[in-house]
């Protein structure tokens, strides 16, 4: 059954062939398009209304002004990403992303926007869901569901031949559903709870094709910039798949465990020490009697990955992974 769903997936994929990227320019947004109502916070990411397109999220990347190659890169970078995210939910369901209305460019504040639709004008980050004490633990099911659900997607965005760069818990918004499943209870007060069944992958500000390096800028959410990020790409070497694999099994972990990683990080571990003697050595072992062996096996598998991979052993984990959280989920 798992075998044949990732056929399936593929398929799919298959179907819709990505034409070759040039900057066109047609879904870039007028500012004055745009009415922003919550400004950037420490993650890049605004949300506002569009004169047509209704509420939007709105992804930041900073520019130097005076660096004009710089800005010829980001806006060729984001003119790419919006066509591929464009229509995001018909073109490439399995990519759990939001569609993208354009890019715009603000110039007053020195920054350019991936501006995407919003399901609802409200919304939370998985880690802030996570972090909640007002809210129970969902059921085993369900976070289940939703692991594979990322797993997807992610195996969707490297099929495509990008690179995410920025995986993480606070890069995955969840919106209200009437019938969510993580409410206390059946009410009203349901419709206000972030559903946990339809996750969106965020944070496409960093992203770019994989073997486009010159395409290359640094993550702008802090909580990425150490905990979520393979050691390797912190020591500087060049983003690639593996390191990805490895934010994914992270995100996967908080997921098991219903705890955000802050919980367990020290300020003064060393990120191998992090890697080898804190997740690999205590947290994972420790999933085996919350979430069962396959689902620890699992998240061990993306964080046993190595810099030195190449793209089709990166591509083989994120199937295995996949396939492994189908057999699990059913």
């Amino acid at each position: 059954m798992a075998s044949a769903n990732l056929k399936k997936l593929r398929i799919n994929l298959d179907a819709k062939p990505q034409a070759s990227f040039k900057p066109t320019f047609a879904l870039k947004v007028p500012r004055a398009a745009l009415d922003l109502s919550g400004d950037a916070g420490d993650g890049g990411r605004s949300t506002g209304r569009h004169e047509s397109a209704g509420d939007v999220v709105i992804e930041w990347v900073d520019y130097d002004r005076d660096d004009v190659d710089e800005r010829v890169a980001h806006v060729r970078r984001l003119d790419d990403l919006a066509r591929m995210m464009h229509s995001a939910s018909d073109c490439h369901p399995d990519l759990h992303s939001i569609n993208c209305v354009g890019y715009v460019d603000d110039t007053s504040r020195c920054r350019y926007g991936l501006v995407c639709n919003a399901p609802s004008p409200s919304f939370s980050t998985l880690h802030e869901l996570i972090a909640s004490s007002d809210l129970k633990t969902p059921n085993l099911d369900d976070r289940v569901r939703l692991a594979h659900t990322l797993a997807v997607a992610l195996w969707t965005l490297h099929s495509l031949d990008w690179l995410h760069k920025s995986l993480c818990s606070s890069n995955i918004l969840l919106f209200p559903s009437a019938f969510s499943a993580s409410a206390h209870s059946s009410t009203a007060a349901g419709a206000l709870v972030p559903d946990i069944q339809y996750p969106y992958l965020t944070g496409f500000d960093a992203s770019r094709p994989d073997l486009d390096t010159a395409l290359s800028v640094a993550p702008r959410n802090p909580s990425i910039l150490t905990l979520h990020r393979h050691p390797a790409s912190l020591r500087g070497f060049p983003h690639c798949k593996p390191m990805d694999i490895y934010s994914l099994g992270l995100v996967l972990l908080e997921i098991g465990l219903w705890k955000v990683l802050q919980t367990y990080h020290k300020p003064h571990y060393s990120t191998s020490r992090w890697r080898d003697k804190v997740l690999r050595a205590v947290l994972v072992p420790g999933l085996g009697s919350k979430v069962g062996s396959r689902y620890r096996d699992v998240v061990d598998k993306c964080l046993a990955v190595s810099e030195e991979m190449t793209s089709a052993e990166a591509g083989k984990v994120v199937e295995d992974v996949v396939t492994a959280l189908e057999a699990i989920r059913t």
